[in-house]
């Protein structure tokens, strides 16, 4: 009895562990893009930084 317990406990949460699977995967991708916006801001303001002659009179 105790076996059939695990393995339907197993089962179980393989099931819960798929259905949450698209959710991971909306999750993951949604931090892929503001970690790429992030870098891109950062890009940005270290040029500004070494280089602030091409930025004279830009806001």
């Amino acid at each position: 009895m105790h076996l059939l317990n695990l393995i339907c406990r197993k089962i179980g949460g393989f099931f819960k562990n798929a259905a949450g699977f698209p959710n991971f995967v909306v999750a993951s991708l949604q931090q892929r893009r503001r970690r790429f916006a992030f870098n891109a801001h950062e890009a940005e303001r270290l040029d500004r930084i070494r280089n602030p002659s091409k930025y004279l009179g830009k806001s």
